[in-house]
This record gives C-alpha cells, sequence and structure tokens, in this order.
C-alpha cells in the first residue's frame, strides 16, 4: 500500500510541475506574441519607408523597376519569414 501512495505522490507532483510549466509556457507566449506584433508593425513601417526611399532616390534611373522588383520580393520573404516565426509561437 506504501509503495501505491509513493506512486500517488509522485503523480500529483508530475501534474503540478506541468501546471507551472503550462502557466510558464502561456506567460512566454503572451509576451512572443506581443513582440511578434511589435516586429510585425516595425517591419510594416521600416518596409514602407525603405521602399519609398529607394523608390524616391532612384526616380528616372534606368534600373528602377529592376529595383523595385527586387524590393518587392525581398519584402515578401520577409513576410514569410514573419509568417514562420508566428507560426512557431502558435506551436507553444
Amino acid at each position: 500500500m506504501e509503495h501505491l501512495n509513493d506512486k500517488l505522490g509522485a503523480i500529483k507532483i508530475k501534474a503540478r510541475q506541468l501546471a507551472l510549466k503550462i502557466e510558464r509556457l502561456e506567460s512566454e507566449n503572451i509576451v512572443l506574441k506581443k513582440q511578434v506584433n511589435q516586429l510585425k508593425a516595425k517591419g510594416n513601417k521600416t518596409g514602407k519607408v525603405l521602399i519609398e526611399n529607394k523608390i524616391s532616390s532612384k526616380k528616372g534611373s534606368p534600373g528602377e523597376l529592376e529595383e523595385y522588383k527586387q524590393l518587392k520580393k525581398e519584402v515578401a520573404q520577409y513576410i514569410k519569414e514573419i509568417d514562420k516565426c508566428i507560426e512557431m509561437v502558435k506551436e507553444v
């Protein structure tokens, strides 16, 4: 019977540990979600400003269209990377 009580005690300890771990992960998740939202907001602002600055500084140049296409590809890649980060955060 004592062996059964020991096992029950061990299970209770593990359950408490799991509950604490869940609380910690939920707290981390909240912080990470805030950081992702901040990065998204900052990325959108920074990306738009960067593209506008690049285009306005090169207006009239023959390579403007190619540069615009390259910047557009870079921005699309950044968005994909941010989306991957968001998915990773959601999995936690």
